[in-house]
């Protein structure tokens, strides 16, 4: 079928979030369409209708009501699915053809902000890892958006998973430099490479926190663990659309001063 000016402006934006379920404010509902819209359905227990049904090709759809959505968003976040959250950014009643839209957050399993839904005794972790090629040290960074609790170590690639599941790490942040995948019960995320460079993460960090060096931290020397702590500032950057003020300036703390404990104990 013909694409309406309003599906192509849905289509233009989706295509900036291919890995998430795009949430279409249309009005007093957020809209799902094609295979966001069929996966959406399922999990969400909702009816799934479609747009012009005399179509030859009808395209499926699903929505909830926008005043409604808190009760929705955790349980595709729960199964393991991110979110982008797509609002009308300007007056319907103001507009000159079609309503600017745009994504003003995107809510995945490591970043999950409201306190209904999180587990009052239970950190919600983000974590980063900079995977070696060929094993050896690397660095690992994790924070909880809620707290802003935010720190980081390096540690041998051997000791990564269980320092990962003792944790209880949400959602892991990879490189996609060909790294191999680490299994666990975390959602793995893979962002670009260039948020690891050590360089870059390290001007992020001064840039944030407000610091002219990393001297004094306790890690200026610890380059993968300023890569991984990096990783995450960029993600959080490109997800959460806000100042993110309440982060705490991240703290480096060294595992060999602690009695390490695989998973099973």
């Amino acid at each position: 079928m013909p694409m309406t000016p309003m599906m192509l402006q849905y289509l233009s934006i989706k295509e900036q979030y291919p890995d998430a379920i795009l949430f279409f404010r249309l009005g007093d509902f957020y809209e799902m369409f094609m295979e966001d819209a069929t996966v959406a359905a399922r999990i969400l227990d909702i009816a799934l209708t479609t747009r012009d049904r005399n179509a030859d090709n009808p395209i499926p759809m699903c929505g909830v009501p926008y005043h409604a959505a808190e009760a929705y968003v955790p349980k595709l976040v729960a199964a393991g699915h991110k979110v982008a959250i797509c609002d009308q950014v300007e007056d319907p009643r103001k507009a000159k053809g079609l309503v600017k839209r745009e994504v003003t957050r995107v809510i995945t399993p490591g970043l999950v902000l409201e306190s209904q839904n999180l587990t009052a005794d239970e950190p919600n972790y983000l974590a980063a890892i900079s995977l070696p090629e060929t094993g050896g040290t690397t660095g690992l960074a994790y924070l909880d958006i809620s707290t802003g609790e935010f720190r980081a170590t390096e540690l041998d690639l051997a000791e990564a998973g269980a320092a990962l599941e003792q944790l209880k790490v949400r959602e892991l942040l990879v490189p996609d430099s060909g790294t191999a995948a680490l299994e666990g019960r975390w959602v793995q995320t893979t962002v670009d490479a260039w948020t690891f460079s050590s360089e870059y993460s390290a001007q992020s960090l001064k840039d944030h926190f407000k610091v002219l060096a990393l001297d004094g931290t306790g890690w200026a020397d610890k380059r993968l663990a300023v890569a991984a702590a990096g990783a995450i500032l960029a993600y959080l950057r490109e997800t959460q659309k806000s100042a993110l003020d309440h982060l705490e300036r991240p703290t480096y703390f060294d595992r060999a001063g602690a009695m390490l404990l695989d998973a099973v104990t």
